[in-house]
This record gives C-alpha cells, structure tokens and sequence, in this order.
C-alpha cells in the first residue's frame, strides 16, 4: 500500500498533505486554489492536482502533517487514524477485536489513507456514548461536520427519539468546532472555502463511470449506467425512505445499538456521494447482527456481509455495478426485524435504555 502511494497519482492523500504544508507555510488561504495547492504537490508527484474540497474543521486533524514528509505525514496519518477507529470501534465489541481489525472495509480504507478511518472512529464514539451520555455522544456527532453527508440520518433520528441533549451537545460542538477552526486559521480561509463547491461539481461534471462505480450510493450506480435522471430521482427516494424508517425506528423502544446498526445500515443509501473508503463504519451493523442473527444461514450470509465491502469493490468494475446499496438495504432490513420491539433480539434492555435517554 505504502509503495503504491508514493507512485505518481497513487494516493488523494497528498491533498491533505499539501494542504498542510501550506497551512505550515502560512498560506492557508490558498489551499482551495487548485493552481497553488498543485504547485505543492508537484514537488512530490508532477502527475496531475488533486483538489482539496473539505471543509475549514477538518484542517484541525491535518495540521500538523504539514511539518513532515510526504510519507512520514502518510505512514503516520495512517496509522493513527486506524487506531483511533480500531480502539473505538473495539468498545462496542470488546470480544471481536480480530474481527474489527480484518474488517475488509478497513482494508480499502487503509489503501486510500482517506478520512474513512477517523470519521468512522467518530460515528463508534458516538455510538459508544449514546445509550448513557447523550451529551458526550452528541458532542461526537459534531465532530462530523468535517464530511457532514455521513451525518444525513442523524438529526431525524435524535429528533425521532427525542434526545435534546445529543441535539444540544451536537450543536455545540459544531459552533466550538467552527469558531475554532476561524480562529487558528483566519476568515480568509472560509471564506475561500465556497470555492472549493465549483470544484466538486466539475469533478462530478466530467466524472466516468469508473468515478462512480468506485462510490456505493443508489445515485452512483445509475449515474455509472448514464442515466442522470433516474439516479436523480432514486436518490431522492432513497434518501426519503433512509429517513422514515430511521424515523420510525427511532422512535420505537428498540435497544440503542440496534437504532445505531441501523442508522449505519442505512447512511451509504440516504447520501449521494459516498466512496468505498468511507465504509468502516458498517463494522457496527455486520457485528451487530452476528450477535443477534441466528439460524440455518446465519453463517453464509454473516460471512458475506462481512467481506461484502471488499467483494462489491471487486465486482464493481468487470460488472458495471457497485451492488453496495443493495447489501444495506438487505441489512437494514435484517437489522429492523431483529432490532424492533417486536423482534427476536429486543429483550428488556432495549425499555431501559429508552427510560435512561429521556430522563
């Protein structure tokens, strides 16, 4: 992986690497200008630019990359980010630490050295929190303003289950983020920030299919067939469903781990944009139901939920179709039927936990 990454145009990591280098050079409000972040690049790799499109916060986590070397910044990024989602991720299942470390979702992850392992490592803080500190978890939940599309569920599922202190800590956190972010590295910085908005769309504009078959959104497997208004429109019913049945969900008295699982289940179908990369997170919901799916085929089907990041990133491309869409819809139908209060899997912790959250 590492050797790869430091071939020309081998990793979008060097994005956040240049960027911080100019963060560093105290050229800060420069880094949403392609022309000057390539200059930077091409000291390490002259193969083409590779825009940094992310939003002012998410130049806290990459900051101090700007002080080292192209792959002492990569190794380094790499390897804290992974601990950071792999200790995370560990709380919730303290008996499944060699399943989460082999997660084949981790693997793509740790290929790219994108964000998947550090906002992953929120979204299982945030479950880990939710169930006794609704405050500490919502404070978590802001954190991911830095890549908020992961985020689309959250706030009707807070609202669906009625908890005002994850939506306050949530709130907070992402005012405290922000006027952090403005005060370290100046106005000019957000202000440039908007610009970066054009750039993503003339990446979408010309994007092949190739581009799109590499994301795992109901909008990009038909964008990766040309069909834009179709995808259009299933993208928005599959956005509207994601949020009733997290809606509905939610607002049941099933336990708050499987509220979580199927949150997660549902967060690649009610966004548009989303890449391989970012999937570490349905960890969560494949572990989950291994604690809870039992029967005849529980362990094929197991097994093939838990290879399926890596299996339908293989399949993608001699198929022409990404079907990791339809493996969450099939877990999160899975994950509803075991998880709500109807379900085999609720026992009375799930009306506890609801007691302990509105109280």
């Amino acid at each position: 992986m590492f050797g790869e990454a430091m071939k020309p145009g081998g990793s979008d990591f060097i994005a956040f690497w240049s960027a911080a280098v100019m963060l560093a050079d105290g050229a800060g409000a420069r880094i949403y200008d392609p022309t000057a972040l390539g200059a930077v690049q091409a000291t390490v790799d002259p193969s083409g630019i590779v825009p940094f499109v992310h939003p002012p916060p998410f130049l806290l986590a990459i900051w101090p990359l700007g002080y080292l070397s192209y792959p002492a910044s990569w190794i380094a990024w790499s390897i804290t980010t992974f601990a950071l989602w792999f200790l995370a991720t560990r709380r919730l299942f303290p008996s499944l630490a060699w399943p989460i470390a082999g997660f084949p979702g981790a693997l793509i992850a740790a290929w790219h050295a994108q964000t998947g392992f550090l906002t992953s490592a929120f979204q299982a803080l945030i479950a880990a929190q939710l169930r006794d500190r609704p405050f500490r978890a919502g404070l978590c939940i802001g954190l991911l303003v830095i890549k908020p599309h992961l985020a689309v569920l959250i706030p009707f599922a807070l609202l669906g289950a009625r908890m005002w202190s994850a939506i306050f800590g949530a709130t907070l956190s992402i005012l405290v983020i922000a006027l952090v972010s403005w005060g370290l590295f100046g106005s000019d910085v957000w202000l440039a920030y908007p610009s970066s908005w054009g750039v993503s769309k003339t990446l979408m504009d010309i994007a092949d299919d190739v581009f799109f078959l590499r994301q795992v959104t109901i909008y990009a497997m038909f964008m990766a067939w040309g069909t834009p208004v179709v995808a259009a429109f299933a993208q928005i019913a599959a956005t509207a469903g994601s949020i009733l049945t997290v809606w509905k969900f939610w607002s049941s008295k099933a336990p708050v781990d499987a509220k979580m699982a199927l949150l997660f289940a549902l967060t690649p179908l009610a966004t548009p944009y989303l890449f391989s990369y970012d999937l570490p997170f349905l960890v969560v919901p494949v572990l989950w139901l291994v604690q809870h799916f039992k029967g005849a085929w529980s362990r094929p089907v197991l097994v093939g939920l838990y290879l399926s990041p890596l299996v339908c990133r293989a399949m993608a491309l001699p198929l022409s179709i990404n079907p990791t869409p339809l493996v969450c819809i099939g877990m999160a139908v899975m994950i509803y039927r075991l998880g709500h209060p109807s379900g085999k899997a609720v026992h009375s912790q799930g009306v506890s936990e609801e007691r302990n959250l509105n109280a």
